[in-house]
Order: C-alpha cells, then sequence, then structure tokens
C-alpha cells in the first residue's frame, strides 16, 4: 500500500512521504550549489528542532494501540506511563554515566527500528541493511562532520570510535541497501522503493543532520504516525488530536528539561544534544514497550497463544 497522507485532514491524498523526501532533497541541493551554508549552526538548530516538531507526534499513539490489542493488569494508563518513564529515564541515566555507549546503543536501536519502514524488501538482513545505510552513509563524504557531531554529542573525543565502526559497515550495508530498494521496486512497492533511494541519497550527499532530518520528518515519521491511525482506525484530527497534541507537548517539554539540563559551550551543540537525546530516550520505550506488554500478555494467557499456533 502507498505511504500517502490520506488520513490527515488538510493534506493531499496523493501525497506521499517518497515525494516530500524528493521534494526536499532537490531543494537542499539546489540551496548547497547556491551556496547556502546547511551544515552552519542555524541551519543545524533549525533541523534538530524540526526533529522535535515533527518527529515526536508519530510515537504518541503507542499507548492507545497497546490498549486497544492487549488486556491484562499493565495495560492501564498509569502503569503504562511509569513503564515508558522508566525506560526513558534508564536511557537518559546512560547517557550521563557513559554518553558514547548511549550513542551506541541509540544507533542500534534506531536501526532496528527504521527496518521497519521498508517492509515488503524481503529478508530482514535487507531490511536492516538498508535501514543502517542510511545511518552509515554520512561517513563517506562526511567523516569530519559527523565526528564533531557524535563529539558534541557525548562531549567526549572517544566517540570518534563509532564513526570508525560505521565506516566499517557503510560498504556491506549499503549493497544490501540497494538490494532491498530493488526487492521493494520488483515488488511493486515503488513509493519505498523511490523514497528509499532519495533518503540515502541525502544521507550520503547533504550534511548529516540535514539528511537524517528530511528522512525521519517526511518519510518515517508520517509513515508511522498514518499506520497508527490505520490501526487505530481514528480519522480526523478531532479524533486523534486530544491524544497527539497533549503527549507531544509533553514530549517537548521532556526536550526542554534535557536541553536545561546539557550544558554545551556552543548553543547549536546543545540544541543538539538535547534534540537526540531526546529522540533517544523516548525511542527505546516506543521500541520495548510493546514486546514486553505482548510477552506479558503471553504469560498471563498462555492457552491464547496455543490456540492461535494450532
Amino acid at each position: 500500500m502507498p505511504v500517502t497522507f490520506a488520513s490527515i485532514p488538510g493534506l493531499p491524498r496523493s501525497l506521499s512521504g517518497s515525494m516530500l523526501v524528493v521534494g526536499a532533497l532537490a531543494l537542499a541541493l539546489l540551496a548547497l550549489a547556491a551556496g547556502v551554508p546547511l551544515s552552519g549552526g542555524m541551519a543545524t538548530a533549525i533541523a534538530c528542532l524540526a526533529l522535535l516538531v515533527f518527529g515526536l507526534p508519530h510515537g504518541t499513539l503507542d499507548l492507545e494501540i497497546i490498549r486497544a490489542q492487549q488486556a491484562g493488569p499493565w495495560t492501564g494508563m498509569v502503569t503504562l506511563v511509569l513503564l515508558y518513564l522508566g525506560l526513558a529515564a534508564a536511557m537518559y541515566g546512560l547517557w550521563r554515566a557513559e554518553p558514547v555507549l548511549a550513542l551506541g546503543a541509540f544507533i542500534a536501536i534506531a536501526a532496528a527500528h527504521f527496518s521497519e519502514d521498508w517492509d515488503g524488501a524481503g529478508p530482514v538482513i535487507l531490511r536492516a541493511g538498508l535501514a543502517l545505510a542510511l545511518l552509515a552513509a554520512p561517513t563517506l563524504l562526511h567523516r569530519a562532520e559527523l565526528d564533531a557531531i557524535f563529539i558534541g554529542l557525548t562531549d567526549r573525543a572517544g566517540a570518534s570510535a563509532v564513526t570508525d565502526g560505521l565506516m566499517l559497515v557503510l560498504p556491506v550495508a549499503v549493497g544490501l541497501g540497494l538490494i532491498a530498494i530493488a526487492a521493494l521496486w520488483q515488488a511493486g512497492r515503488r513509493d519505498q522503493a523511490i523514497g528509499g533511494l532519495a533518503a540515502l541519497t541525502g544521507m550520503l550527499i547533504l550534511p548529516p543532520i540535514v539528511g537524517f532530518a528530511l528522512y525521519f520528518c517526511l518519510f518515517h515519521s508520517p509513515r508511522h504516525f498514518r499506520e497508527s491511525l490505520l490501526t487505530l482506525k481514528w480519522r480526523g484530527v478531532a479524533t486523534w488530536g486530544w491524544v497527539v497534541v497533549p503527549l507531544t507537548l509533553a514530549a517537548g517539554a521532556i526536550g526542554v528539561l534535557v536541553f536545561g539540563l546539557e550544558i554545551r559551550a556552543a548553543m547549536p551543540d546543545r540544541i543538539m544534544a538535547a534534540s537526540f537525546m531526546t529522540l533517544s530516550i523516548l525511542t527505546v520505550p516506543h521500541m520495548l514497550v510493546p514486546p514486553m506488554i505482548a510477552a506479558l500478555s503471553r504469560l498471563r494467557h498462555p492457552h491464547t497463544l496455543k490456540t492461535e499456533t494450532a
């Protein structure tokens, strides 16, 4: 099924994630050709803020989906919120104690999460390869800038080791990623294939944070937001706005709190640290809570699983 924004009122039904990424990529390349400093402090700050504004809403429906799909003592709103906050606090604690390890963990979790964008590409190794290729691509032409980003994010010179690791996996990841794109095209998933190729091109050519913002804000987040709306069968802002808006504001408050706690010499580095750390501490529960609740439900009702298996 093409990834459109048909479920979101006010946007054209034909508008797709790939179209947005291709259009934004073209504009960014024109800006680079015109000498606009997309890797400057202002561009970095704008891209980081965009990650929060357009990225955070896609995880705000998690709790409603869990409550709709699972039943049990673990699906009460208070329990779920406490579990989310506990995992988020644990991830933030890792950033404070071992920031380089936290960065590596975030990249690994992000690769697993982004692989979900490429369903239909075949085996999981191809989907994971394309996801990892997107994250490793900047090491080819922007190694020094990526080092600076990781060091600014962790406040540790040793963070360049993470860039080394991404460089090592780049050739294999790109190879798998291109095979995944070809598989998507052959399977008739043209929108995903075009979006994947455009996103990979952006991550190769554009400054790393700008390239990441294009993919995350225009393809990944809208796609997952739409899938969540379809799962819940919610249509119209009046249906989902009462959940999405307050939780997005709450997530933004976490970003403001992290911004206040993380001190950096340069303001763009501080904004960057707050943005990516906020994404990471919210991505951990976003990824882990649903399977945790599903596992607890299977333990509580093992006969249900046996019936479904039979």
